[in-house]
């Protein structure tokens, strides 16, 4: 969906429009439940602030201001609501998804093993990192956003994000490095 939409999408939703806040949760609503999954390590939690941050769109709608893309301002109220949850509950991290643990069905039992192996070793590097660490990469490689709109997303100067994603991928070389594949 382009911005134009989304704002199109948006206006509607100021005026109580429940078919355009459907389409737009339906547009929206996935993204936004992975990315603050990855971010509090929860899927019960994701999914409450998923609802959260699609509520505050709802009642938000009219404020919007349009100094950013509209997706851009969606994932700056997860992120904030994601950091806030983090900070009340100190959520320690669990794997991302005991999905992603399962193996490929045409990959014989060793390459199932060491896929498994890989995925628990990067989901310990990621582990390792702070919450704010995992918002810059995941906005970054995940959601595609700009270093600009990371920014506006985090509410951080554009060299903060730069120095944030240099360390998180430093930081996340370190623990793959460290970490020994089994033979």
């Amino acid at each position: 969906m382009t911005d134009a939409e989304d704002r199109a999408l948006l206006e509607r939703i100021a005026t109580r429009d429940r078919l355009a806040f459907e389409t737009f949760f339906g547009t929206h609503g996935a993204d936004v439940h992975r990315f603050v999954r990855d971010l509090v390590r929860d899927d019960g939690l994701a999914e409450e602030l998923t609802s959260d941050v699609m509520v505050e769109v709802w009642r938000g709608a009219g404020r919007f201001a349009g100094r950013s893309r509209v997706r851009t301002w969606i994932f700056g109220i997860a992120h904030h609501k994601a950091i806030d949850a983090l900070r009340r509950s100190r959520v320690r991290t669990v794997p991302l998804d005991d999905l992603a643990d399962q193996p490929s069905a045409t990959a014989g039992p060793e390459a199932a093993a060491l896929h498994a192996a890989e995925r628990d070793q990067l989901e310990a590097a990621l582990a390792s990192l702070s919450a704010e660490h995992r918002a810059v990469l995941e906005l970054t490689y995940v959601g595609g956003f700009s270093q600009k709109e990371i920014a506006d997303i985090v509410g951080c100067p554009v060299a903060t994000v730069k120095t944030r994603a240099f360390y998180a991928k430093g930081r996340l070389r370190d623990a793959l490095g460290k970490a020994e594949l089994p033979r």
